[in-house]
């Protein structure tokens, strides 16, 4: 082989390579962005359409149905539903995995354009979210207020949205549950009747009012200044004072017969923090931003806006994402590096020699920081599983460096020189390693065409370690004989004397040595024997492997406590939030492992689908409650175990239809995308039939013990 000839006959030109290899390695690494999950595009959007005013039933017939109609053709399309609420339709489309969703996207957008003038003049026009990881908000405040409650909705948005929405790598502010103003002109029939007047006439008059008309340019010497006419309302009294007609000779105005109102809208969302009634107050970050120094930017941010709020505003943080990913990244690479300490004691036990421990210790850091090179260039997050790769290729990464120093070794004590043995110990190892690497990369390499969710995560666990694997190989072809040949010597006539820890590892070794050929022997020569026993523990291995649990993403413990919840139809927001409340007391009694102020509640349902775009179920009789707990290690009970106890006191309110209790972490949910490890999907053309049997299979599963937040979709 050329590598180790080349890389030994020019020492500087190997050294300053893999110099270079190591700055642009560091570099990578302090520009990679930390997360939790590698970066996920989920195959499916959601068409959210607002048709203000309208009910179910209106939104259901006239805007869900006819943009169901033409979605139903998007190309590549595996599953459409649509769900239909007062003011808003949302829509959403699954395609099949390996779609480019933008092409799906502007596909979808199409079809929606040929069907926009079918939809109702009130309907706004339909907006496409793509479901991506960055959708989930990094940080949930909770904000309340006291004497400034009414004006919270413009001290958030001036004061605090504002100033949030320039924080590098912030993405979205949605903020809900606020006291939106709202002027109520309370008309008087009778009066309106004795002008011989209609409601239309009025509305018409103060839209005519209310606006403010451009009036051109007017050039005064060298000066051009723009014109303009305002005739936007300032204040009430200008509604108030608004004329409407001239009946026999009298100037009639809107306060003679209407009674005008400064108030606020009838609002169906409904947001509260220990300190009461409020606003939920959500972050996203933007797509492939550092998740950890967009929440760090952010705190920084909200420290300096509180500074300047009144005194009776309060900002709680409820839901954080940075905790989680800070004690997972920092336990794998804690595990990296007592990995790293391991296979280097091990290393230096077996060869116990300083020079050669160093050769082979060079080839780990060399090849690890050519991964952080490849997510870089790949555009990949440092997260778990690729932490996980680092983890499983660090005990592999020596393999090849071993070999090679070994096969040097040798022929160094038969008398060649250090630069030859080196040559010549490696070529002769080259085709060896190479063919072994190539075999434990057949391992990974199918990984990286795995479909679905599972092959975006496991994807960058095999290219890293693959690439991990091969910067090994090629360290091992060419650092490790170059380092070779400058720091192993060749062996003197006299015999080298040894330490005392190495004439006692010696001995050891030649122990093992011994008790290993014994044992060789005897299998040697009880063929029956050794083969019945490997055949024996190979099918043990098989029976056990078949009892043990089976699990699509492992259970971990961050400490989010949620529980969602749905009264029956009909029900009005405001006692939704009413359940709501019973729910926060159960857990400020029941939970006293949560962290001060992180408890919450939303309930109801917003006017344009806000809620929905953060992650949150909505309705009118839909609510959740949020909580956070204390890490694990200062707990005696686990999330689950907290859920646990939470949901059998949940289940005893009368009011709540259905619910379901996440207990560990709500990244989970998301990545299963909400759905239960077990559903039955029901199909058929009579609906009262469809009921009868899901109710039935329901009752069913709730006799099974291990089995629990069973629910059914009935209508």
């Amino acid at each position: 082989m050329k590598l180790p000839e080349l890389s030994v006959k020019r020492p500087v030109a190997t050294a300053m390579l893999f110099v270079a290899v190591l700055l642009f390695g560091l570099v990578s690494l302090h520009k990679l962005p930390i997360d939790i999950m590698p970066k996920m595009e989920l195959p499916t959007i959601t068409v959210i359409t607002v048709y203000p005013g309208a009910s179910s039933e209106e939104v259901e017939q006239q805007v869900s149905k006819p943009l169901e109609a033409i979605l139903s053709g998007t190309e590549n399309l595996k599953e459409i539903k649509s769900s239909s609420k007062e003011n808003v339709s949302f829509i959403s489309l699954q395609f099949n995995w390996g779609t480019d969703i933008n092409e799906a996207t502007n596909n979808a957008r199409d079809l929606i354009e040929l069907v926009k003038r079918h939809l109702p003049a009130d309907a706004q026009s339909p907006v496409i979210f793509k479901i991506n990881s960055s959708m989930m908000p990094v940080l949930i405040y909770g904000i309340t207020a006291e004497e400034n409650y009414t004006g919270i909705e413009k001290i958030i948005e001036d004061k605090i949205a504002s100033p949030i929405r320039k924080v590098e790598g912030v993405g979205t502010v949605v903020y809900v549950g606020q006291p939106t103003r709202e002027i109520k002109v309370n008309v008087n029939p009778n009066k309106l009747q004795a002008y011989n007047m209609s409601i239309s006439q009025i509305s018409t008059i103060l839209q005519a009012e209310n606006i403010t008309i451009p009036g051109g340019n007017i050039k005064v010497g060298k000066n051009d200044f723009a014109v303009r006419v305002p005739g936007d309302f300032t204040n009430i009294n200008d509604i108030r004072n608004i004329v409407l007609i001239n009946f026999n000779g009298k100037v009639i105005k809107l306060k003679d017969v209407a009674d005008v109102e400064d108030s606020f809208k009838e609002k169906d969302e409904f947001a509260r923090t220990k300190n009461g009634l409020g606003v939920a107050f959500t972050v996203q970050k933007q797509s492939g931003a550092n998740t950890l120094e967009v929440i760090k930017a952010t705190r920084k941010k909200m420290a300096e806006i509180k500074k300047n709020l009144p005194k009776d505003i309060k900002i709680s943080e409820i839901i954080n994402t940075d905790e989680v990913i800070t004690q997972s990244i920092g336990s794998l690479s804690s595990s990296i590096w007592w990995a790293l300490l391991f296979v280097s004691i091990v290393v230096f036990a077996f060869l116990r020699e300083w020079k050669s421990s160093l050769i082979i210790f060079l080839t780990i850091p060399f090849s690890l920081i050519t991964a952080f090179i490849a997510m870089y260039l790949a555009g990949y997050t440092i997260n778990i599983f690729s932490l996980m790769s680092l983890v499983i290729a660090i005990g592999m990464v020596v393999d090849n460096a071993i070999v090679v120093l070994e096969n040097i070794t040798q022929h160094i004590e038969k008398g060649s020189k250090p630069k030859m043995a080196a040559i010549f110990g490696t070529s002769e190892m080259g085709m060896a390693i190479s063919a072994s690497t190539l075999t434990t990369l057949m391992v990974f390499i199918p990984m990286i065409f795995m479909g679905g969710i599972v092959g975006i995560m496991f994807k960058q666990l095999a290219i890293l370690t693959s690439v991990t694997m091969l910067a090994s190989l090629f360290t091992a072809l060419t650092l490790t004989p170059m380092v070779s040949s400058k720091l192993l010597k060749p062996k003197g006539k006299q015999k080298k004397k040894h330490g005392k820890l190495y004439e006692a590892a010696e001995k050891v070794f030649r122990a093992v040595e011994t008790q290993y050929k014994k044992v060789l022997n005897w299998a040697i020569l009880h063929k029956t024997i050794t083969i019945s026993t490997a055949v024996l523990v190979f099918a043990f291995s098989l029976y056990v492997g078949k009892h043990i649990g089976t699990d699509y993403i492992p259970d971990f413990d961050a400490g989010d406590l949620a529980v969602v919840f749905e009264t029956p139809v009909g029900t009005s927001a405001k006692e939704t939030d009413k359940v709501a409340q019973k729910i926060i007391k159960i857990i400020n009694e029941n939970v006293p492992e949560k962290v001060p102020g992180t408890l919450a509640s939303v309930s109801g349902q917003t006017e344009d689908g806000s809620l929905t775009t953060v992650g949150f179920s909505e309705g009118k009789n839909v609510g959740s409650v949020l909580c956070h707990l204390t890490l694990p290690n200062k707990r005696k009970r686990t999330a689950k175990e907290i859920g646990e106890a939470v949901r059998k006191k949940v289940a005893k309110i009368p009011e709540i239809e259905k619910f379901h209790i996440s207990a560990g972490s709500v990244l989970s949910d998301a990545l299963l995308g909400n759905k239960k490890p077990i559903e039955v999907n029901i199909s058929g053309n009579d609906f009262e039939k469809l009921n009868s049997v899901a109710t039935q299979i329901k009752n069913k599963f709730e006799e099974t013990q291990c089995l629990n937040n069973i629910s059914t979709t009935i209508d």
